[in-house]
């Protein structure tokens, strides 16, 4: 069927725009061989989920507009420029921040919002399932870089040589999906028109309840995907132990994402509850004192599982209660936290290391904002109630 093929080439596009959560992959090499520090690399992390988000705030309606495959196409266009332009930056960092960052983080802007937004349009009745299939690709798509950058990098490719592959074939996969996209036929050519404003859905508590959700509920979870190679060795582990922990992130970011949109289908806002608890729970074991790398890397599944649960709800929950027509504006100002929070969350791990040679502070810090955060949600947050204007 039509709606089937187009959610493939939807989560294979997510596939390349969630390699971002491979970054950490990278960083060893970008310290030991181009000088940055680890805060520095961080800070290109945190900028790209930052610009993200921002970006949401206007590729939202720019989908409305033109329509979901030229956001696409555009998306491909911004991603080869990034990477391939990342690759002649060396040793300066207001290159490499401008392009892996800024540009890089526009282009995952441009292809993800309308990604969930028609995977939603075309399984109308399983927008749980839609959604946490084509978040998982994005979730996925960390495996896939992370394991591809590490061979190459263990074969002795430098890092500014796999920027430039990345580009091209980033570039041109995400094109040649992109021009399979499309809305369902019972849509036509109409765009979708917000029916609130602004300052309705500023009104509401229930919109800064959930922004705050996003925001503090993912800090740990940031912190942890934008270090989790040097945080591995900085517990004493080797490399194959530090790549493992990042492909384990991803599986369990994976499938946290679709367990957590068939989850939301049944349970609703209760799912919220639980995954924020168990995100408190998983960054404070891992403050504990020295503990095994098994012990370590079933924490990072949990890790990332909540993660992933916690990202995959918030689009449906958005849609549920405003309604597809305002998605596109309503999503990216609620996730707009979340990139604060990226901004804040991989740069200050990286900052406490390079300054105290730990990241047991950071995570303590973490677990505190997470164990916060399932407190107020819980008490702030009661059941759904679909928005009325």
């Amino acid at each position: 069927m039509k709606k089937y093929r187009i959610l493939a080439a939807l989560i294979i596009i997510n596939l390349c725009l969630g390699g971002i959560y491979a970054w950490s992959v990278f960083v060893p090499d970008l310290i030991n061989n181009y000088g940055y520090n680890t805060a520095q690399t961080q800070i290109v992390f945190g900028t790209a989920v930052c610009f993200l988000t921002l970006s949401m705030l206007f590729t939202g309606v720019l989908e409305n507009k033109i329509g979901p495959r030229w956001m696409v196409i555009i998306s491909s266009a911004l991603m080869f420029t990034g990477y391939f332009a990342a690759s002649f930056s060396g040793s300066n960092f207001l290159v490499l921040w401008l392009c892996c960052g800024v540009i890089n983080g526009i282009a995952i802007s441009f292809g993800y919002v309308c990604i969930l937004s028609v995977s939603m349009r075309w399984f109308e009745k399983q927008k749980g399932f839609a959604c946490g299939m084509v978040i998982a690709g994005y979730g996925f798509g960390a495996i896939l870089l992370s394991s591809v950058a590490q061979m190459l990098l263990n074969h002795g490719w430098d890092v500014m040589r796999i920027f430039k592959i990345l580009g091209i074939c980033f570039g041109a996969i995400i094109f040649v999906c992109g021009l399979q996209i499309a809305n369902p036929i019972w849509q036509g050519k109409q765009t979708m028109v917000p029916t609130i404003t602004y300052r309705s859905v500023f009104r509401r508590p229930r919109f800064f309840v959930l922004a705050i959700t996003v925001g503090l509920g993912t800090f740990s979870g940031l912190m942890f995907i934008g270090n989790l190679k040097p945080i591995a060795y900085s517990f004493g582990y080797n490399s194959f132990i530090a790549l493992l922990s990042i492909w384990l992130v991803s599986i369990g970011n994976t499938v946290g994402r679709i367990m957590g949109g068939i989850a939301y289908d049944r349970f609703k806002a209760a799912t919220l509850k639980f995954i924020l608890f168990i995100v408190a729970v998983s960054a404070l074991l891992l403050v504990m004192g020295n503990i095994s790398s098994i012990v370590f890397l079933l924490f990072l599944i949990s890790v990332g599982m909540s993660y992933g649960a916690l990202i995959a709800n918030i689009p449906v929950q958005v849609a549920e209660e405003y309604g597809h027509q305002n998605f596109g504006m309503v999503y990216p100002m609620v996730v707009f936290v979340h990139g604060l929070a990226a901004l804040l969350a991989a740069p200050l791990g990286g900052f406490i290391f390079d300054n105290y040679h730990s990241y047991r502070p950071a995570m303590i810090i973490a677990s505190f904002i997470s164990f916060a955060c399932f407190v107020g949600f819980s008490l702030a947050y009661r059941k759904t109630i679909k928005y009325e204007v």
